[in-house]
């Protein structure tokens, strides 16, 4: 599926205050408020609890919790963030909470911005700002140093995770990071 393809299937599936796609005329300003409105603590308490459930990786725990503040619904999400887990198809680069972040924030700017080259700057100034806020409370971005040099190709890398990374370390990361985001998605 090709990017506008998708952003357009994405932003047919939104609901604007109750309404469809359809009456988008009328509602483009309650959809705004409704952004403006996103309870960063809210947010993180919902990223939080699909994380902590056990069946959404990081990536797609935060990606859902963004959706879902947006009023997006589409069967791509969460799917389309999977790959994403565990720093890029689990080698340690990028942290999912970040990469879900930029997913959520590309959404919520597309349904704002119409021209591309304008898209494309808030885009980039919006996930920059999350991913330096980000760094400056964690101390780094990456998944491997963020997990204690965990190199999750391995079993043995992925016991841990499983035995206890996820919960005492990820579940931390997924809370900040989607505190951050929600505060990023009150501004636009």
């Amino acid at each position: 599926m090709k990017r506008r393809e998708f952003v357009k299937k994405c932003s047919m599936g939104v609901v604007f205050g109750g309404l469809s796609a359809a009456g988008l005329a009328t509602a483009e300003a309650t959809e705004e408020d409704k952004r403006k409105t996103v309870d960063p603590e809210k947010l993180a308490k919902t990223a939080l609890g699909h994380f902590l459930a056990g069946k959404r990786t990081c990536c797609e725990a935060t990606l859902m919790a963004g959706c879902e503040a947006l009023g997006i619904r589409n069967d791509l999400v969460p799917d389309i963030a999977l790959g994403l887990a565990g720093g890029i198809g689990m080698q340690g680069q990028t942290c999912g909470v970040l990469t879900g972040s930029a997913l959520v924030l590309s959404l919520a700017v597309a349904q704002k911005e119409k021209e591309y080259p304008k898209k494309m700057m808030r885009t980039m100034q919006c996930v920059g700002r999350v991913h330096r806020a980000f760094k400056k409370q964690c101390g780094c971005t990456d998944c491997r140093s963020l997990t204690g040099g965990l190199d999750l190709t391995t079993p043995e890398g992925q016991q841990k995770l499983k035995a206890g990374v996820r919960a005492q370390k990820c579940a931390k990361y997924v809370e900040i990071a989607a505190r951050i985001l929600g505060e990023e998605l009150k501004t636009l």
